[in-house]
């Protein structure tokens, strides 16, 4: 067997979250979401080859993304973080074509930002349902028809999203997006909307003041339109980036963040499954028809296929799919858009080499291969002992030795996940053991 690439001494010292972190978040997801018996989520089987499939193309776009041709792609932008980035992307395409043809048409544009009163006891599925036909309602009718005439209304856009505070539960809210023609006024017909909006709100059993609202004029559609577009792809590092630490207690989790935090924590893991069952299917941005005849553009086509620009190699089948199973898919795709297409030949002996039997493995290792090592992370007992020491006295509750455990194996596991990372927590009876000795191992 080839022996695989060599490295620089410090390139698995640098940071890359991009591609292994989505890929990482997907696998997580799929394992949340995997079901026992019969089929489960479309996002389980996104990366895996397709039936049939013999080989499995690796491409690079003009922009030095790497992608696959030949697997299952799952196209969840709720779901898979692997997909909500192309989604974004796509439905940017999309609505910066409406800007431009918006700005030619001298049209205006307002931002209406509805939600809806909401604790930790509140449910998404009640508050999504209760908002989402609040806003319908609010927007049929004699009285919206009149509205319609009298500002000229191009279309209406939508673009729910949810966030969860620690604090006070589900944040489902829907940014819409007024346009009317020169002679509207889409910040007066916004106002009327909010109006009518919390009529039927309160019909329903829920609650909200109108300060909760927002309503404003929309100067630069397309600077606007980038920001509408974001869907789930944000999360509270600002798309994969990193955020101090200990500011989370009153900030909102994106679903990404949840997501991340489900590894090893039974709450997070129950949101997620929450939100899954709930935002999947739930349509944005969607240009319609009319919208579309009025403007002269393309009505929404949320379907297209990406163009793969530039294939640079292909992988067996069998070995994808063990690469997939051993969670190793994102160091290949990665390396990919790091080395570029000169590299593959190297590329391609890492992959078979990551494919092998671990047997296989450790019969080539020599000083020039990557050590398995390298894509595990394996913190030791003292590690998670100290930590959980350190979070012990920020934890005020009688449990707090317990519960300060199971929040440093939860940092431990999210570290793991961030960075695409095979996680092997150490015992739980040695840390307790270095943990009850104030941290110094016997």
């Amino acid at each position: 067997m080839t022996l695989p690439m060599k490295f620089p001494e410090n390139y698995w010292n640098r940071k890359k979250l991009s591609r292994r972190e989505r890929t990482a978040l997907r696998d997580t997801a799929a394992y949340i979401l995997q079901s026992e018996s019969g089929r489960g989520r479309a996002v389980c089987a996104c990366g895996h080859s397709g039936k049939g499939t013999n080989v499995v193309a690796l491409f690079l776009k003009s922009d030095g993304t790497a992608g696959t041709n030949g697997t299952l792609r799952c196209g969840s932008p709720w779901l898979c973080a692997d997909c909500a980035p192309l989604k974004a992307n796509q439905r940017l395409e999309r609505l910066q074509g409406l800007a431009n043809a918006l700005v030619a048409e001298n049209g205006k544009m307002a931002s209406i930002t509805i939600t809806a009163g909401h604790d930790r006891a509140s449910h998404l599925q009640d508050i999504k349902q209760a908002i989402e036909t609040a806003s319908r309602k609010a927007r049929q009718g004699a009285p919206w028809e009149r509205q319609k005439l009298r500002h000229d209304v191009i279309g209406v856009l939508s673009a729910p999203e949810v966030t969860y505070s620690l604090r006070h539960g589900w944040h489902f809210h829907i940014h819409h997006a007024f346009l009317t023609g020169e002679t509207g006024n889409p910040e007066e017909l916004g106002w009327w909307f909010v109006r009518r909006y919390l009529k039927y709100l309160a019909s329903a059993g829920f609650t909200a003041n109108i300060q909760s609202q927002e309503v404003s004029m929309v100067r630069d559609p397309r600077r606007f339109f980038t920001y509408l577009k974001k869907g789930v792809t944000r999360s509270a590092q600002d798309v994969w980036g990193l955020r101090e630490p200990g500011k989370l207690k009153d900030k909102h989790l994106h679903p990404f963040d949840i997501l991340q935090k489900a590894s090893g924590c039974k709450i997070m893991k129950s949101l997620w499954k929450e939100y899954a069952d709930v935002m999947p299917g739930t349509r944005s941005c969607i240009l319609t028809r009319s919208i579309a005849v009025r403007l002269n553009i393309n009505q929404d086509d949320d379907n297209a296929e990406v163009a793969h620009e530039h294939i640079v190699g292909q992988l067996p089948a069998p070995t994808w799919k063990v690469l997939v199973n051993r969670r190793k898919t994102n160091v290949i795709l990665s390396l990919l858009e790091d080395r570029g297409a000169a590299a593959w030949q190297e590329i391609c002996s890492l992959a078979l080499t990551l494919a092998a039997e671990k047997s296989s493995i450790n019969a080539v290792q020599t000083q020039d291969t990557i050590p398995t090592k390298t894509f595990e992370h394996r913190p030791s007992a003292t590690q998670v002992a100290n930590l959980a020491l350190h979070y012990k006295w920020h934890l005020t509750r009688k449990e707090r030795n317990g519960e300060a455990i199971r929040i440093a194996l939860d940092k431990e596991r999210g570290h793991a996940v961030a960075n695409g990372l095979t996680f092997y927590p150490p015992k739980i009876r040695d840390v307790l053991e270095i943990y009850g000795n104030g941290g110094v191992c016997s």
